[in-house]
Order: structure tokens, then sequence, then C-alpha cells
């Protein structure tokens, strides 16, 4: 988040000997670049350190706010384009030889803001806020991505309410109202197969789950869960060597037999090669947070044992027991991670959420796996520099009245789900409401302005309601039984559907044993006639409350007559030449008149003889008299006891109120899929002219994934598009992978990220953009799109496309869908080729998933596979006599064997002598190709290259029908002049091994420049090999 520049910081007035002991307590706190420290000022906040740098850099957008506490500016002034173009982490020291403590100011507005930036928008950084004087401050609250309740009244200050527009939220507000979950990790080893436990906590549910799962030494499974989950923060154990190397050693306690070893741990005592082999692992797992966003969090090791685990979750849990829960407890890993996360959380010393909790064992094969890469490229969701929020799916999807159904279509969005038939449920819920145009209308209408039920439920499980959200709650309440009416009036095939899942439970709840009874205490309890004014306790609810409302509407009276014979006695006009006010003195009101300074002239002489002067200012004199004082106190001190009592009952009504809180948590989840669904059919209503079709969703297993008429949603709405709309066919064996070749900018990219959008949509339940869909539900979504580097970790864009595609070549199984756009193009033309083969290879003949392939590699269109292969290209129109290429977007079969690079570039307005050199250059190439192709052929039997020259058709697809394997071995055959066959088999394996081995290196484990090394050793090695090898020379050579 970046606010507008702003110089108007409060001022800090302390003298230098406060400022000295300040600053030198300040610089005795421990050093935390991820945590920003708050200082509380009493009407402003400070910062200091570089973490005042930070801010002032990133939120004042200008470093002139910084002031230096305890002696002046460093002499390199940080606010030179120098020292500003250098980003420094927020921590708490001044850099060294600065001789003052830089220090930025806050007010209240800008304080909610930055702290509502770090842990929403950011989430990367703890915050602290310190109370205190001098140099005695203590630490008042704490927060972080994954705890946020210490500050939550100032995070959503009046989301409850802001968030109910029919406008929707913005990027900004829909972050800030996502929920976030708390997880904690703990890492072991089964078999030799690398093992992840994960336990997590939803603090709005107060619900729990774990699971164990195996994973990579990437840790993408790890990331696709935290993905799906939608953690914000992650407790880790801390770094370093431990003298144990697994839960069970660490704690005898620990249940099973499996070796749990911690993720930072590299052997007793921790050996040379050992803590860079636990160094390598930790920088793996934070690089694998880091692609989700997720904050990680060292937490004391000893806090992961599960040695009183059990004792723990029994009194936790609602059941009060554990014996239900032996799937989580029986895995080693899972419970470790689970004793972390209660620790972390501070669960166990938390005596409001005692026997309130539930555990689940966490099946994440049940929705659909997406990792960092699939959600990026499919652009599911809003980013924060999209220019509007049609770039993402989300900004597309949520057309929901509600904050908790934008909360809830996020959740979904990356969790789709898998099984049919609850994807078929939900679809046919939109369905009904497509069809009938009223029932949508009126689920809706009864939605618009409906609060944020869920944080409201939370606040009032907390104590910590106001009467205005108990209103807020009562007027939701009121709704419901118009939402079930029109929910019980629809006659559609869905009726018996929307009842039993909506209308029934609504009609549950809202009965007289829950929210009717609700209704009822507040009617009993609030003064209803006085809201929205001001929200109090009826005097009618409590006798003693009643007897002193009567005392003070006596007072007032009185009051009113004083002040009434005061201004007779003046000659005034009461409420025009003299009026009742209030005065303020001693942070004590007390009613009292004020005159103008010209009234006061003509009654001075009365005035000071009868009356006692307040107070003088331009405004006017305020006054009172004895009888007027006496019973302004008497008000006073009526008042004070009036809301004394007030607040006693307020508390009162707000803790019987709380036993509501489970009642209105049920509500709450299903007035979010009411919202999201009815947003569904409303998107699908929404447009004639782009219309949304029902995907008929087939079994797991069938081998078809169909789209007819496929449309981009987030594109088709940009302004000034006309979209193109394309047919996508996949059937296991014939069309399972897809090879779509053509120019740059001609549609490739569009076609492939459009077909996973449609997918990812339909198995969330929604209608899809297109003309009919056939779609076999995918367990998970792969995607390698678009070009990036990183270079903070050392990794480049070839290595972000390998380290990406290994991902994928490690996860996916023959139910997930694979897109992949542009492989290879960071490395030679051969290299890439190579590589493009193999792993287009490997998925075919290894995974046999479906797969969506775009290249410019145009050989690659000889591959075939077990489950068919088609060949599509995206048509363009060259006019031959200007030479200007026209896109048509059509995705047409067959393939191309142009990729018209230098047409685009002519479109990209380059200089007429670069393009002119290019095509020169071009022409130059081929044609050295075409004489390198036969000179190779020559090297075979000669009379085989003359019959190809003969017949080089018929030749053509014979090759074209043969696999990858098998050409490879004859060309060999043919290379080699009919030598011993076993030596060909030998050159045919020692190939296969390089990409085994290639593909095996674990680039993730060590730096950019140790990546280079191994990848530079494989080919070093590989020369060497070729040079003593004719066969293998020529296998590599082969085109």
């Amino acid at each position: 988040m970046v606010l507008e520049a702003k110089t108007d910081a409060p001022e800090l007035a302390l003298d230098s000997s406060s400022q000295a002991g300040f600053c030198k307590w300040f610089q005795s706190l421990p050093q935390d670049p991820q945590v920003v420290r708050f200082f509380d000022r009493k009407g402003f906040y400070s910062v200091h350190g570089e973490s005042a740098l930070f801010i002032a850099r990133d939120f004042y957008r200008t470093l002139a706010v910084v002031k230096y506490l305890g002696g002046p500016p460093p002499a390199s002034t940080p606010g030179s384009k120098a020292a500003a173009a250098t980003p420094k982490p927020a921590g708490n020291g001044s850099s060294s030889g600065r001789t003052g403590l830089a220090s930025v100011m806050l007010n209240q507005s800008l304080f909610e803001s930055v702290i509502r930036a770090l842990l929403l928008e950011g989430g990367q950084h703890s915050v602290q806020l310190w109370e205190g004087a001098g140099a005695n401050w203590s630490l008042a609250r704490q927060a972080s991505p994954g705890r946020l309740s210490a500050f939550e009244d100032a995070l959503f200050r009046g989301s409850a309410a802001a968030g109910s527009g029919d406008a929707g939220l913005s990027a900004a507000a829909a972050a800030a109202a996502e929920v976030p979950l708390l997880a904690a990790v703990w890492l072991g080893s089964s078999e030799g197969q690398r093992v992840v436990g994960v336990a997590f906590l939803d603090a709005a549910t107060r619900r729990l789950g774990a699971c164990e799962l195996p994973d990579d030494d990437h840790f993408c499974s790890l990331e696709a869960l935290l993905m799906q989950l939608g953690v914000k923060e992650v407790a880790l154990p801390q770094l370093g060597a431990g003298k144990g190397n697994s839960a069970t050693q660490a704690d005898a306690g620990t249940p099973g037999g499996t070796a749990a070893t911690p993720p930072t741990t590299g052997g007793k005592g921790g050996s040379g090669a050992g803590a860079a082999a636990a160094a390598a692992e930790g920088r793996r797992l934070r690089d694998a947070l880091a692609r989700v966003g997720v904050m990680g969090s060292e937490a004391a090791r000893s806090s992961f044992a599960t040695k009183h685990l059990e004792q723990d979750l029994a009194r936790l849990l609602e059941s009060g027991s554990v014996e239900h829960h032996r799937d989580v407890l029986e895995r080693p890993c899972a419970a470790a991670a689970l004793a972390g996360l209660l620790a972390f959380a501070s669960l166990s010393s938390d005596a409001s959420g005692m026997g309130k909790h539930s555990l689940a064992l966490y099946d994440p094969g049940r929705f659909m796996r997406l990792d960092a890469a699939a959600v990026r490229a499919l652009n599911v969701l809003p980013q924060r520099l999209d220019g509007s929020a049609s770039f993402s799916l989300f900004g597309i999807m949520a057309r929901g009245k509600t904050a908790m159904g934008k909360r809830l279509l996020k959740a979904w969005l990356k969790a789709p789900l898998v099984e049919p038939a609850a994807i078929q449920q939900r679809l046919d819920i939109v369905e009904a409401m497509v069809a009938d145009q009223g029932l949508r209308e009126a689920v809706r209408d009864a939605l618009r302005g409906m609060p944020d039920i869920e944080r409201l439920s939370r606040k009032l499980e907390a104590r910590r309601a106001s009467l205005a959200d108990l209103c807020q709650l009562y007027r939701a309440s009121s709704v419901l039984p118009r939402l079930e009416e029109a929910l019980r009036c629809h006659e559609g095939p869905a009726a018996e559907l929307l009842v039993s899942r909506y209308a029934a439970p609504l009609a549950e709840q809202h009965d007289e044993s829950h929210l009717t009874k609700f209704e009822l205490l507040l009617e009993a309890s609030l003064d209803l006639e006085a809201v929205p004014q001001e929200y109090l306790v009826s005097a009618a609810y409590d006798s003693r409350l009643q007897a002193l409302r009567d005392d003070k509407d006596a007072v007032e009276s009185e009051i009113a007559s004083l002040a009434a014979a005061a201004a007779k006695d003046l000659g005034l006009i009461l409420d025009k030449t003299i009026k009742l006010e209030w005065h303020k003195a001693a942070n004590t009101k007390t009613r009292c008149l004020r005159i103008t300074q010209k009234e006061e002239k003509v009654v001075r002489g009365k005035l000071n003889a009868r009356y006692m002067t307040l107070e003088t200012r331009k405004d006017g004199t305020k006054f009172t008299s004895r009888a007027l004082k006496e019973a302004a106190e008497r008000q006073a001190e009526l008042a004070g006891r009036y809301e004394g009592l007030q607040r006693d009952l307020v508390a009162q009504v707000v803790g019987v109120a709380a036993t509501f809180t489970g009642v209105w948590l049920e509500v709450a989840g299903l007035i979010a899929e009411l919202d999201v669904l009815g947003g569904f059919a409303d998107l699908a209503a929404a447009d004639p002219t782009r219309p949304y079709c029902k995907p008929e969703i087939l079994e797991r297993d069938a081998g078809e994934l169909v789209i007819k008429g496929c449309r981009h949603p987030c594109v088709e709405v940009q302004e000034g598009v006309a979209f193109v709309a394309n047919d996508c066919v996949m059937q296991r064996g014939s069309s399972w992978f897809n090879i779509i070749t053509g120019p740059n900018m001609g549609g490739k990219s569009t076609f492939i990220r459009q077909v996973g959008c449609v997918v990812l949509m339909a198995q969330v339940g929604c209608f899809v953009p297109a003309d009919s869909a056939r779609i076999a539900p995918r367990d998970a979504i792969f995607a390698r799109v678009g070009a990036g580097d990183c270079q903070q970790r050392g990794v480049s864009t070839f290595m972000a496309e390998m380290l990406e595609t290994g991902a994928i070549l490690r996860g996916a199984s023959s139910r997930s869908l694979i897109i992949i756009d542009e492989l290879g193009r960071g490395t030679s033309t051969y290299d890439g080729f190579g590589l493009a083969w193999a792993i287009a290879e490997h998925i075919m003949q290894h995974i046999g998933a479906p797969a969506l392939f775009a290249t410019h590699f145009h050989e690659l269109t000889d591959i075939r596979g077990p489950g068919g292969v088609a060949n599509l290209h995206v048509q363009t129109q060259l006019d031959e006599a200007t030479g200007k290429l026209t896109m048509l977007y059509n995705i047409a079969q067959g393939a191309c064997d142009q990729s018209f690079g230098i047409h685009v570039a002519e479109s990209a307005n380059f200089p007429a002598s670069v393009i002119a050199a290019a095509k020169v250059k071009l022409a130059e190439l081929e044609s050295a190709s075409a004489g390198s192709n036969t000179q190779q052929r020559g090297l075979g039997d000669a009379a085989a290259a003359d019959a190809m020259d003969v017949d080089g058709k018929q030749q053509q697809q014979q090759r074209v029908k043969r696999s990858w394997g098998e050409a490879v071995q004859q060309d060999a055959a043919a290379a080699a002049g009919g030598k011993d066959q076993q030596a060909t088999k030998q050159a045919v394996q020692r190939a296969r091994k390089l990409l085994g081995d290639f593909s095996a290196l674990e680039f993730g484990a060590v730096s950019g420049e140790a990546a280079a090394e191994a990848a530079l050793a494989l080919l070093q090695q590989l020369e060497a090999e070729v040079a003593g090898d004719p066969l293998l020379q020529q296998l590599v050579k082969a085109p």
C-alpha cells in the first residue's frame, strides 16, 4: 500500500535528557527485520530506527518526515537519492555511524492504514504496540498476519457495514475482509520419503485441522496445501541444529514410529555437511512460503513436543476427548505440527476457547490442487497492480452483496471441488437462479445491505460487541424469513435442494429457540426507538435504570426551569439571546448559560451581582447561578451513575447475546453460500451477447474435456475487445495432448489459459463462458506460463522455468490438467528443443494427463504418444504484397511451420533497417539449416537419402508416425551405417540418462551460481562422452 506523499506528521516534543534515555533503551531491544514497533504517544504514534525509514519511504513517500532523536542527522543524509534508492528492511537499530535515532510520527488514521497494509496486504511483518513514557515502556499488544485479534478493531473498523455495499469491495478492502489461517509445519521422513506434517487453525470458526503428506525437496505439495487453505502465517521450528533429529527423540511421548526430522537439523551436533544441508533445506522451505506470500515465523523447537498434546486437546475440544482423533495423533509429523500450533497460537492459555474447538484430519485430495504458479498464470486472484477488477477471475466472479460471500468465493477459488456430485449440486442451484429471475432478484435483494455476520459474531463471542453491533445482527435476523420464503417459492427441478440445503436450515436457526429469542432479547433490552441516533439499554429493562432515568429527567426539568428563570431575570429570550449549554473543565461537563459579548454589556450589572462567570471568550460569556450549579452537579452525579449502570447492563446483554454465536455462524455460512451462488447466476445472466453455459460434469476417470465456443472470461470483458471463441477438444486416445503453434500475439497463451479458467470455474460450481462444455474434473491444474526471474534468490528466467516445470513433472497425475507455454526459450535452440521434447514425451508416457503445449519449436509437432496428439495452430493472414500480418485468433487443426517473429516486430514499429537485416539473417540461417540436414542425412545410407529425395512426403509421413524413442534409435542406426546394434542401444540409453540426470538436479537446494556450475558440469561430462562416441555424437546433432 502506498499513500499520497505527506509531510504534516505530528511533532514529538522531548527534552534532550528524555531523548537520550529513550534512544539508549531502544537500542537495547533485540533487532528483528520482520518486526515493526509502534510507540503510543497519547494522541499519535512514533516509529524508530530502520522501521522509521521504511515507513517514510513506503507510506509517506518522502524522507522529509524523518526526525532524529538524541543527536543530529547522519552525515550521509538518508533523504539523498543514493540512500533512497537502497531500501532497508524494517528493524530496530539505526545504521552504523548515525548519531541520531531516525524517528517518524503517525496520526491515528495513518497508523491504522499502515498496520492494515503490513498485516493484511504485505503479509511479511509483525506489529508491536508499546505503551509507556521516557525509558519505561512495556509491550501492550502484538499481531502478525496469522494472529490479528489484538488489532482487529483497528484493522476492520467499519468493515462490517462497509462490506455490504452494492459497489463491492475494493482490492484492499477485500484483502482486509479475508480471515487469515495460522499453520505450523514439522518435517520428517518415512522409508526414505520426505513427509510434511501440517496443522492449521481457523480462528473464526475455532476449527483445527492436521495432516501428513509426502513431498519433494522443493515442498511443492506444501505450497499447494498452503494456497488451498489460505494460510497467512506458518510457525516453523527455530533454525539451528539440535541434539535430536526427530520429534520422537525430542519427546518420548510422541506416538508412532516414523522419524520426524526437523527442517533445520543436519545431524547430531551440527556437523559442517549436516549444517549446510539443513541451511539449504531451510532456504527451500522459506522459498516455498514466499511463493504463496506466507510469512514464516520461528518458534521454539521444544514447543513442537507432543508430551502434553492429548491433555491440551482434551481441554480445547468440544467433545472433551481425544479418542475420536487417533487418526491425527497417530501421525507423528501431524501431531508435532499440531503441538507447535497450539503453543504458537497460545490456545492452551486462552480460557475463552476451552471446550469450543473442533479437530479433523484434513484431506487435501478433496479439492483441486493449485500452486502459486497456476494461480498466477490463470489470474485467479487480484493483484496489487491490477488496473481493473476484471483482470482476475475473482474480480469477474465476485458479484455478491456481502463481505462474507466475497471471502467464501476467494476460498472456493483456491480450493475447487473434485467430486462430481458436489460440483453438480452447486451448478443445479446456480441453474435454478439463472432460470428463475424472480428467485435470483429476491435472494440478492434480501442480501443487499446484509452486515458482516461472521465478524460481528467473533466480536460477540469475545464480548467486544457494542449495542450498535447487536442492532446490526437484529436487522440481519429480521431479513431471514423473507429470504426463506423466496427460496421456498421456487418450483423448478432444484426446489427440493434449495429447501433442504438452505430454506429449512434458515428456518431452524430462526425458530423460537434460536434467533426469534435473540430478537426478543434485543427488543426487551434496547431502546430501539432511539436507534440510530444513540444506542442505549432501555430504561424499562431494569428497575434501577428506570429510577435513575426518572431522577435524571426530573433534574433536567429543574435545570430547564432555572434557565428560563435566569432568562426572565436578565430580560433575555431563552434559546435566542441566551442559551443553555455545556461547560467542560477538569475533564467534567456541567450545564451552564451562555450569552454573546453584545448581550453581556447590557446585563453586566445583574450578571456580576447575581451570577458566577465561568468563562469569557470571543463567542460569549458562560455563567451559572448557585441553584443552577447545584442542579448541574446533581445531574452530573446521576449521569455518571446512569452511564455506569448502562455499561453493566450492556455487558450483561452482550453476554446473553453471545450464547447465540454458534447460531449466527451457521447462518453466516448459509448466507455466504447463497451470496456466492447468486453472484454466479448474475454473472451467467448478465450479458446475453456473452452467453455462459452450464458445464456437463463427467465422471473423474472419463477421458474427455471438450469445450465448444470457449472464451476467456477476463479478456472478453476488456474495453474494445471483440473476442474470438475457439473449441478445445481433448479426448484420451486421439487428442489428449494438444500442441499449439503459431506466431507471437496470435492467441496461443490466451487459448490455453482460457481452458484452464473454464475448468477451474466449472469445478468451483459456476457457469462457464462457452457454448457447451463436457468436463471430467481435474485433481490439479499445473501451469508453466510466462517468463520471470527472482534476482533475490539467484534464480534466472530459465531456472524459474525449469523449477516450475520440475514441479509439474513431480506432482502431476493422470487426472491433472497441464498447461505449458513456450517451454525452453531461456537457453539455446537445441537445448530448449531437447528439453521440450523430453518433457512432452514424459508427460504423455509417464503421467498421462491432458496437456496444452504451446510452442515455437515446430519440430515438436512430430511427437506422438499413447494418449493421442492433436496439432493445432493459430490462424493468420499474410498480405504478400505489403507483408502485413493479420492475426485472426482462430484455432485451427494442423501444425504451423512459421512463427512470423519478424512480422510481429514490424507491427511493433521496429526500424526498417533492423527488419531488413533480420530477414537477411533469417534467410542465411534457414539455408544453412537445410544444408546441415542434408549433410547429416548423408552420413547414413546414401540409397536411403536418395529415396527420401524421390519420395520425401511418404518417408516424412512414416517418420511422423514414429515415437521419438523409435526415431532416435533408427536415426542412430542410419548414422552408424549399419554398425553394431548393441552400441546403438547403449548410445540411446546414455542420451536418455542425460535428460534424467538433468531433471534430477536439485536447483532449489543451492544458490544460483552453484546450480549453474552443476548444470555446466553435466554438459561438460556429456561433451566428453560425445567426443569418444560417434553414435552419441550423431544423436546429439540429429534434428
